[in-house]
């Protein structure tokens, strides 16, 4: 438990004629909980001053805002057009330029720009799970002051909880983060296969591969195409069969992995593996399907289920369209493909409420330590603000297959009226507060690359070396972090 403290700011503040100058401030010291040190010199600095009109709104004038972002896929194009719309509208005032990097190299690149200062990023928008190593290398900084002097208050309560609990890096009393949205694999179904075999979408396991029995019989077809040797699968679907079967991927205190010595959870990962390949042994599914072999499956009606990514909707409405006599797009979402969630299909215990979680990824914004000017620091506010809080805007993202973490966003009506929102989105993730993510820890790195290749290991092997291959993972993950510590 990590100890609270209070931020002692002490900022010289002089307010004339509408304008607040500041200064870096000093903050409290102390040892805080899990081993770290509370911030007694802060790396990042406040310098310039802000101007305020007769609301006590800051007066913006030509900021430029650098977003580095992890978007690198289908959903490129949704957030260029939204950066654009908040160009348009905060013309001569604050423009946001991206630069698109891949999320393989992303943490390296970044954090070489920032800390040699060299194009630098102003914001970050990545996975959360990357946030703890930008901050414990204090590469980025967090929100509190600027928003305390902006007067732009983004309080965490209005985003999800099980996202917003993440946003302090352990750092309590800080906000280094702000959630934007979550993200895994997703399910769609053939609706007029769905229809042909009773119509309901399974709730549980045991539906699930009832339901698959029959559509396999009756229309000699692998009811379920996914594609098991793709990151996504390694990290998202077997990271939810885990969590679905109880188990957990580090322990909060130290980082270390317990996937085999704690016996309960090894039995969750046990379960995990067998539920995967339960379903691939009943020749529901296979292993290692390429890719485009995968899709093309779902969409000439050769499947059932389709497990893939959310941001690759339009482009699997348009290939089943075209390979079903050119239908429109409109037609392929009204009548011939649904959606669905992974929820309860991994879960051994159809009882337990674990059933309802699925694992996956979240991005957050970040602002960079390279950042001193509090106009620059406002304005980047300002373009959060209005990304997380804006229910068009958050439907716009929707369509790109992001769910917003933004519960001002989910109550909007423009959001909650949308027709992919409606269909799909909420399809996919039926309950954001079951959704979690890696969390932190500044090893996720080591530990979910180990993660993911034990499923490799085991979807070539069988049961009897499932624990140990599920010690040889542990031990090789520990090793790495201990390496990483210094815990010789």
């Amino acid at each position: 438990m990590k100890k609270k403290f209070l931020l002692t700011v002490l900022a010289l503040t002089m307010v004339s004629c509408g304008e607040t100058s500041t200064s870096t401030p000093n903050t409290s010291t102390n040892t805080s909980g899990g081993g770290k040190e509370e911030i007694s010199s802060p790396w990042w600095e406040n310098k310039g001053n802000l101007k305020f009109d007769d609301n006590n709104k800051v007066i913006f004038e030509d900021i430029d805002i650098d977003l580095a972002t992890v978007v690198n896929g289908e959903d490129i194009a949704a957030l260029n057009n939204i950066i654009n719309q908040f160009n348009a509208e905060h013309k001569g005032k604050i423009t946001v330029s991206v630069t698109n990097i891949g999320q393989d190299t992303f943490e390296q690149t970044v954090s070489s720009q920032i800390s040699t200062n060299t194009n630098a990023p102003d914001l970050i928008m990545s996975h959360q799970k990357g946030h703890m190593m930008f901050a414990d290398n204090k590469l980025i900084q967090p929100f509190d002051e600027a928003m305390e002097l902006s007067h732009i208050d983004i309080s965490m309560n209005d985003y999800a909880e099980g996202l917003s609990k993440y946003t302090d890096l352990g750092y309590s009393g800080y906000t280094f983060g702000v959630p934007i949205d979550a993200q895994s694999n997703v399910v769609y179904y053939n609706k007029s296969l769905l229809e042909k075999y009773g119509g309901e979408i399974p709730t549980t396991r045991s539906e699930l591969l009832a339901l698959c029995k029959k559509v396999k019989e009756g229309e000699n077809i692998t009811p379920i195409s996914w594609i098991t040797n793709l990151d996504f699968f390694r990290n998202y679907v077997f990271g939810t069969a885990v969590i679905q079967n109880g188990g957990y991927f580090y322990n909060t205190s130290d980082y270390y992995t317990t996937w085999y010595n704690d016996t309960e959870n090894r039995t969750a990962f046990k379960n995990a593996i067998n539920s995967i390949r339960e379903i691939v042994n009943l020749g529901y599914a296979d292993y290692s399907l390429p890719e485009s072999a995968a899709t093309t499956r779902f969409v000439t009606n050769k499947a059932l289920f389709f497990v893939g990514m959310p941001w690759n909707a339009n482009s699997i409405f348009e290939a089943y369209g075209t390979n079903n006599g050119n239908i429109s797009i409109e037609t392929v979402q009204k009548d011939k493909i649904g959606a669905t969630s992974t929820a309860h299909w991994f879960s051994m215990d159809e009882t337990s409420e674990n059933g309802n979680k699925i694992f996956g990824d979240s991005h957050f914004f970040a602002m960079s330590k390279t950042v001193k000017n509090i106009e620059k620091k406002a304005a980047i506010l300002e373009f959060i603000k209005w990304f997380t809080q804006t229910g068009e805007i958050g439907a716009k993202w929707a369509e790109a297959g992001h769910i917003t973490a933004s519960t001002i966003i989910a109550n909007d009506e423009t959001y909650s009226s949308n027709q992919f929102v409606n269909n799909y989105i909420n399809m996919f993730y039926p309950d954001i507060n079951y959704f979690e993510c890696p969390g932190n820890t500044p090893y996720y790195s080591d530990t979910f690359k180990n993660l993911a290749a034990l499923w490799t290991i085991s979807e070539s092997s069988n049961a009897s070396n499932d624990e140990s291959n599920i010690k040889s993972s542990q031990d090789q993950t520990n090793e790495a972090i201990s390496f990483l510590k210094g815990d010789f």
